[in-house]
């Protein structure tokens, strides 16, 4: 069987690397204009890898995993804006609330489009559904029952922070049963990028909702991971073709 060539999402991978340190740093400097502009083609990059691993494929191989290169790439699209909505939030003060509010609701969709690619493109049977369905409210309701003891204020964005937790949830169970089930590559490498974009949002929930998490380290912790997670996603793709 004909291979996906692998250069060009590699070489977006790497230059999604030499614009992500500049940006950690100068976003931990709090120069926020200076970031902005670093960010945009850092997240760029990782759409840009996922869109390569897509175009190279052999034709019958994309046409099998097509609605999996589509969940994944929308997924993500939806994530670059939710990216761009958070950190124009800092930016734009008087405006904090509603970018808060879009940046969630954006990433919420895009764990949306990632379960239906990999629904769409493997299948799920009913108790699939409802063990993906089940963790989700598991993760919704523990958000929002430890707020008190993860020493966290979610205040107005309460419910969109269990919403959007329940939906990553489903994401990793998803990726998971999937996995289990077909013993596709792809599917646990999207897994791990996961659980590397869960730790991101485990700092970010920090930086936002905590008291004292908002230092420096906790920001570049959370770019790291986030970056590394959505990369990592983008990555998953290249193993179609193993």
């Amino acid at each position: 069987m004909e291979v996906c060539d692998l250069t060009a999402a590699i070489l977006f991978t790497a230059f999604g690397a030499c614009t992500l340190v500049p940006y950690i740093f100068f976003r931990c400097k709090r120069k926020l204009m200076t970031g902005l502009l670093l960010k945009i083609p850092t997240s760029a990059f990782f759409l840009l890898t996922t869109s390569a691993a897509a175009l190279a494929c052999p034709a019958e191989l994309f046409e099998q995993y097509k609605f999996l290169f589509f969940g994944v790439i929308i997924g993500q699209i939806f994530g670059l804006m939710g990216d761009f909505w958070l950190d124009m939030k800092d930016m734009m003060p008087p405006h904090h609330d509603p970018l808060v509010f879009a940046g969630f609701t954006s990433f919420f969709i895009g764990h949306c489009f990632f379960i239906a690619g990999l629904f769409a493109t493997y299948g799920a049977d009913l108790k699939t559904w409802l063990i993906t369905l089940g963790t989700g409210v598991v993760f919704g309701v523990f958000v929002a029952l430890a707020e008190k003891p993860m020493k966290l204020k979610y205040g107005k964005f309460k419910a969109i922070a269990a919403g959007y937790s329940g939906i990553f949830g489903m994401s990793l169970a998803a990726s998971l049963l999937t996995y289990f089930a077909t013993k596709q590559p792809q599917a646990l490498v999207m897994n791990i990028g996961l659980l590397v974009f869960l730790l991101s949002d485990l700092f970010l929930s920090g930086t936002y909702f905590g008291e004292g998490k908002d230092r420096s380290v906790d920001y570049a912790l959370n770019y790291i991971c986030y970056y590394g997670g959505q990369f990592t996603i983008a990555l998953s793709l290249l193993a179609v073709a193993a």
